[in-house]
C-alpha cells in the first residue's frame, strides 16, 4: 500500500467527520499540497449540497466536469481534455469536480483498448493526485474506490 492509499479517511457525509475533514481544507491550500475528496453513491442533490459545504463561505471557485464529456476517441484527444480542464482550473483557490468518474475505471468493450483505459485512469488519477487545490471524484459505487490501483484520496465520502 502506497502512501496515497493509506491516507485515505473514510467518512459519511453530514457527520462530524466530514465537518472536521472539510476544515482542513485551508490547511491543505495553505501548505500547496491541495486536498483529494472521492464522493461515493451522492444523489445530484446530495453532490450539489456537498460541493456547497466544501466551497463554504465562497472561498473557492468551482470548476465541473462530466468525465464522460471529456472522453475522446483516442488516447491523446481525452489526455488533452483533460490537460485543459486541469489548466483552467489551476489556481489555489479552486475546486475541480469531477462528476460520473466511474467510466474511467469500467473496463473497456475494447480488447485492445485496456492498455490506453490504465493509462487513461493513471493520467487522470495522477493530475487528480497532484492539483494544488481540492478535487473531487465522483463515482456512484464503492466498486470503483476499490479499483484505484496505485491511487488513492485524503478522504472517501460515502452518502
Amino acid at each position: 500500500m502506497n502512501d496515497t492509499q493509506q491516507r485515505a479517511r473514510t467518512v459519511s457525509y453530514g457527520s462530524g467527520d466530514f465537518e472536521e475533514a472539510t476544515g482542513r481544507i485551508d490547511e491543505a491550500l495553505r501548505s500547496g499540497t491541495g486536498m483529494v475528496f472521492l464522493f461515493v453513491g451522492a444523489s445530484q442533490e446530495e453532490k450539489q449540497e456537498a460541493l456547497t459545504k466544501l466551497s463554504a463561505p465562497d472561498r473557492l471557485n468551482l470548476h465541473r466536469y462530466r468525465v464522460p464529456n471529456l472522453i475522446g476517441e483516442r488516447l491523446v484527444e481525452t489526455q488533452g481534455h483533460l490537460r485543459e480542464a486541469f489548466d483552467a482550473s489551476d489556481e489555489h483557490a479552486a475546486i475541480v469536480f469531477f462528476d460520473e468518474a466511474d467510466v474511467l475505471l469500467d473496463p473497456s468493450h475494447d480488447a485492445n483498448a485496456d492498455e490506453d483505459d490504465a493509462a487513461l485512469s493513471d493520467y487522470f488519477f495522477d493530475r487528480v493526485e497532484n492539483y494544488p487545490g481540492v478535487a473531487v471524484v465522483c463515482f456512484s459505487s464503492q466498486e470503483y474506490v476499490g479499483r484505484l490501483e496505485g491511487h488513492g484520496a485524503d478522504v472517501v465520502v460515502t452518502f
